[in-house]
């Protein structure tokens, strides 16, 4: 592995460890000698992204989070895109996610709350986004080949799916096709406890028709909230409302697009 790659695998490691890991713990997981992960420590540390706490925990700092805000506050997609996904949290009352698409994942880099009186639903933007178990990841892979929906999934355990996802997570490559069938057909995905217990989320694909192939999504589009309230009566609006927000949101997008000059955001 390249010098540099140690330095990359040593920031994502703790990204995923927001708690800390100890000196022996990184020298471990990221298989360099103690020396040398103290040496890339000590770099990190001296460059501000990393720092040590009482327990001698090496830990991020918020520079690299900072600096993803920085960038995209820059280019103004987060100008444009918020006011978006605002109105459609306050229309469904639930909570909304943007996430671009990143070659072979997914990634969040947009939410938007609605408070309401009852349960709030709401997560962090460096969630990982399974693409067999969330709405976003299904409807994305509904807009590709076969051939390659399959690659993606072979990264996965899918036999093993409910060991780290929700109770009705696919545990069959033929049944996550057949949903992937079913959300070409109607056009969004629907999934109710698949990711995680209790959560309902229904999601769009994103299209900016200012590029040259815009049949492939930018994005995916997504309305979250508890399956007590994502009831069979209210999910028909908030399917329509996502339907027209998406078609809004891939319209801002491609603006975003040929003001900034920019094919990609830098959250990848």
């Amino acid at each position: 592995m390249s010098h540099i790659g140690r330095y990359f695998n040593t920031l994502e490691l703790l990204l995923s460890h927001p708690g800390g890991l100890a000196l022996s713990e990184i020298s471990e997981q990221t298989q360099v000698a103690m020396a040398t992960a103290h040496r890339i420590l000590s770099a990190l540390r001296e460059r501000g992204y990393v720092y040590q706490d009482e327990q001698d925990h090496y830990r991020l700092t918020l520079k690299i989070p900072s600096m993803g805000v920085s960038y995209i506050a820059e280019t103004g997609f987060a100008k444009i895109m918020q006011p978006l996904l605002n109105d459609l949290a306050s229309e469904t009352g639930e909570h909304v996610r943007l996430a671009e698409v990143a070659e072979d994942h997914l990634t969040w880099v947009l939410q938007a709350t609605k408070n309401t009186k009852g349960l709030q639903y709401r997560r962090a933007l460096d969630e990982k986004i399974i693409p067999h178990t969330t709405a976003a990841g299904k409807v994305w892979l509904s807009t590709m080949r076969d051939e390659r929906a399959m690659r993606i999934l072979a990264a996965w355990d899918i036999e093993n799916t409910r060991d780290y996802a929700g109770p009705n997570a696919r545990v069959s490559i033929r049944d996550i096709f057949d949903d992937i069938a079913l959300i070409r057909k109607e056009g969004y995905a629907v999934v109710r406890e698949e990711g995680e217990v209790g959560v309902c989320v229904v999601a769009a694909a994103v299209f900016d028709s200012s590029r040259p192939d815009s049949s492939l999504p930018v994005g995916t589009l997504s309305i979250a909230g508890p399956i007590a309230r994502m009831r069979e009566d209210t999910l028909g609006a908030h399917i329509e409302s996502l339907k027209r927000a998406a078609i809004k949101v891939g319209e801002h997008w491609a603006l975003w697009t040929s003001v900034s000059g920019k094919d990609s955001l830098p959250t990848r």
